[in-house]
């Protein structure tokens, strides 16, 4: 081959990979995945289940969450919390919270992290498809 084919070709390669490159980032910003925090007392919906975080403290390992929920009738409500920490996903203590359609019920939930940490964490409700997330401040 000749010295200009190559460099037409290698110059072919490289606009196809600009172009996935352009592609991917649009794809990044334009992603329904990124969503805003919640703040501190304000109600969620996720499904049909209506949260609130009302309070979140952290001692040592251990995240303490209270929230407000309602909407729907589930015993084990928070088998669809997980507190984001050091890039691990870690599931709710086992507890007595409980969600209902007619009134509001009020608990805590605990979280154990693999460290303590002051870093904040995430907690995380998914229902189906749909998810809301709370900044949890450091200790």
């Amino acid at each position: 081959m000749k010295t200009k084919t190559l460099l037409l070709l290698s110059l072919g390669c490289a606009i196809a990979i600009l172009g996935a490159g352009i592609g991917l980032i649009s794809q990044v910003f334009s992603s329904r995945d990124v969503f805003d925090p919640i703040e501190y007392g304000v109600t969620a919906e996720v499904g049909d289940l209506q949260i609130a975080v009302t309070q979140a403290e952290r001692s040592g390992d251990r995240q303490s969450i209270e929230v407000v929920v309602w909407g729907l009738d589930d015993d084990s409500v928070t088998d669809s919390f997980v507190v984001v920490s050091g890039r691990e996903e870690i599931p709710a203590e086992p507890n007595d919270c409980s969600s209902s359609v007619e009134e509001q019920h009020s608990c805590e939930v605990e979280f154990v992290l693999p460290t303590a940490t002051t870093e904040p964490a995430v907690l995380l409700v998914t229902r189906g498809e749909e998810r809301v997330q709370w900044v949890l401040a450091g200790s």
